[in-house]
């Protein structure tokens, strides 16, 4: 908790003091339905012993910083006002309805609206903690009124007084139309005259002109007839001797030449992969996976957020909303179980896998070993992991005891892949010194560990057998270290 604010009341305000002494209460009854930012958006008031300071904390780390009233300031309260305002409509709704269910009493019930009134009070400040809003001064001063409109003045309509000097000429002219009226001359229709019969004229006799006799033919005289033309005799051309073509020779078939066949180039042999041990000398490989209560948690929260909800869920309880939004996609167990699937193929093809899941206190599970051929069982065995509903915690002491039994390390080269995401939750034995006893047993053994969440519980341990550490904060850095982490027994063949 870090202190905010200070404030020195001008009198004692008793309604302030007694709904101060219900914070807890209310607090809780919003934490059991609310996500826990709208709890942390008020401060915790304490009244000292003067009965007139009040100290305002908040149990959000981090620099504070106070929402001044100049311009910057202004501009930062534009864009968290709506977030604010969305958290008391959501602390109203909630009130109207536990009211309705009579699920909080009456008094109850004015301690929540009193709270939400307090957060429009003229003496607040607003502080800006991780970006989150915290108020302080709320429920001490007075409730700020919007200002009032100012009032409408009527428009006065104008008055048209140029409308009475259009009255006197309006009757002079219907008087004239009157007038006009009653002494025009009557309308005097046009005489029609009768159409104009013409009298049928008489036809003249047409005189028929002489027609001209036809011309006399004159007698017909007979021209000679040409007498015929007696034939010449043809005279034959001679026919010219026929020209002999020269014989043409037909071209000569060379035989086709024969190319010698050509050599291909010789392919390079293929290379031959075989193990780079012999038998009964092959790593010996155990994967220990954390399936707890504790990797359900998301990879968007951090460790110290983490660490606050499960104060809180101690102290108050929590609702299952909040408790499902700290648990959503991508979670640690969901993404660890992907990584592990995907790795498991890339393995030496002539390794056996063994595997020791950590779900329960006080002892870790021993699942045995899975040769080659039973990979797929293995991903299968890994993909239906669910933490305990009882007893649910991280045996993780216990877990390096069983792995290290369940492989030589003296004579054969060993290798123990840890995925975890904390530290041992079941007993308080010293793992770094367990750590150390079995790298003096088993020189020939290595630890890799993936720190999920970035907890360095088990660091010492990969330290003292020659192992890596490697952090994962997210979903892509998760993949990527099990990926690196498992390295050592990818390339268990040679080839030549």
């Amino acid at each position: 908790m870090q202190r905010l604010a200070r404030f020195k009341l001008d009198e004692i305000n008793q309604n302030a003091i007694v709904l101060f002494e219900h914070y807890d209460e209310i607090i809780k009854i919003i934490r059991s339905h609310l996500p826990p930012s709208t709890a942390t958006l008020f401060a915790k008031p304490e009244i000292k012993s003067d009965q007139v300071t009040v100290e305002w904390y908040s149990e959000l780390e981090g620099q504070p910083y106070l929402v001044s009233s100049n311009e910057s300031g202004n501009t930062i309260l534009q864009k968290i006002a709506p977030l604010i305002q969305q958290r008391l409509n959501a602390i109203n709704s909630l009130t109207q309805s536990l009211t309705q269910k009579g699920l909080i009493t009456p008094e109850q019930n004015a301690w929540l609206t009193q709270l939400v009134e307090g957060a429009s009070h003229d003496t607040k400040q607003i502080y800006l903690v991780n970006n989150e809003p915290v108020i302080t001064g709320w429920g001490i001063g007075k409730k700020v009124e919007p200002p009032a409109p100012p009032p409408i003045v009527p428009v006065a309509t104008p008055k048209h007084r140029w409308c009475y000097w259009l009255l006197p000429l309006l009757l002079l002219l219907l008087g004239l139309l009157a007038w006009w009226w009653f002494n025009r001359e009557p309308v005097v229709p046009p005489k029609v005259e009768p159409p104009k019969v013409e009298e049928p004229k008489k036809e003249e006799p047409k005189i028929e002109e002489p027609k001209p006799e036809p011309p006399k033919e004159e007698p017909k005289v007979e021209e000679p007839k040409p007498e015929p033309l007696k034939e010449e005799p043809k005279i034959e051309e001679p026919k010219p001797e026929p020209v002999q073509e020269p014989i043409k020779e037909e071209p000569k078939v060379e035989p086709p030449v024969v190319e010698p066949p050509k050599e291909e180039p010789k392919q390079p042999p293929q290379k031959v992969c075989k193990p780079k041990y012999k038998p009964g000398e092959t790593p010996q490989m155990v994967m220990i996976f954390d399936n707890s209560a504790s990797m359900l948690y998301s990879l968007l929260e951090n460790s110290q957020t983490i660490s606050n909800f499960e104060q809180r869920w101690d102290a108050y309880g929590v609702s299952n909303e909040e408790l499902e939004y700290m648990r959503r996609l991508p979670n640690r167990l969901a993404t660890a179980k992907k990584a592990s699937s995907n790795i498991i193929n890339s393995i030496g093809k002539n390794v056996d896998i063994g595997l020791v899941s950590l779900k329960t206190c006080p002892a870790a599970t021993n699942h045995g070993f899975y040769s080659p051929g039973k990979r797929n069982a293995l991903k299968a065995k890994i993909q239906a992991m669910k933490p305990g509903e009882e007893n649910s915690g991280t045996p993780l002491y216990n877990g390096l005891q069983i792995a290290s039994s369940m492989i030589d390390g003296v004579k054969r080269d060993a290798f123990i892949l840890l995925l975890s995401d904390g530290k041992d939750s079941c007993t308080t034995a010293d793992i770094c010194g367990l750590a150390n006893q079995i790298a003096k047993e088993k020189p020939r053994l290595k630890v890799n560990v993936v720190d999920i969440g970035g907890a360095r519980a088990a660091n010492c341990v990969a330290s003292a057998t020659g192992g890596k550490v490697f952090t994962a904060n997210n979903q892509k850095q998760v993949v990527s270290m099990v990926n690196q982490a498992i390295k050592p027994m990818t390339k268990t063949d040679e080839c030549e």
